[in-house]
């Protein structure tokens, strides 16, 4: 995944769980995730919510049939990150339905997915809101 999303690449983010409806990504403890406080870097972490909720997308559309576009990030953050960290991201069966509903009705839709980024200690340290654009290539 650093080959093909190579502004990802300077985080060594790990992608450790996809599932159909569920994508969880490690955002390790590294000094180019740090900031000048020694703990995670906002941006880092933002882009590991990002990533892990753009991953659940992918794998509930398939990946190669849709274009999907990020329009909307809107970050929490609740508490410092001192540790390794991981984004989770996880899509109802009820969003999964909607979405196949209205990709079959128009061939695009607009929802909002969120992932939410837990510390080594499985404390939530931010939470992300993702507004995504998806478009069916067919379409």
């Amino acid at each position: 995944m650093q080959e093909v999303i190579p502004f990802n690449r300077p985080h060594r983010l790990r992608v450790t769980k996809v599932s159909e409806d569920e994508c969880v990504v490690v955002l390790p403890r590294r000094r180019r995730n740090l900031n000048h406080l020694g703990t995670m870097h906002a941006c880092a972490l933002a882009t590991a919510a990002e990533y892990a909720s753009g991953l659940t997308v992918l794998s509930v559309l398939g990946i190669g049939g849709a274009r999907l576009i990020m329009s909307n990030l809107n970050m929490t953050y609740v508490r410092r990150a001192e540790s390794e960290c991981q984004a989770h991201a996880l899509m109802s069966e009820e969003a999964r339905g909607e979405l196949h509903e209205a990709l079959g009705k128009e061939g695009k839709a607009s929802f909002v997915l969120e992932s939410r980024v837990l510390d080594a200690e499985g404390e939530v340290v931010a939470t992300a809101e993702i507004t995504w654009h998806v478009k069916l290539l067919s379409a």
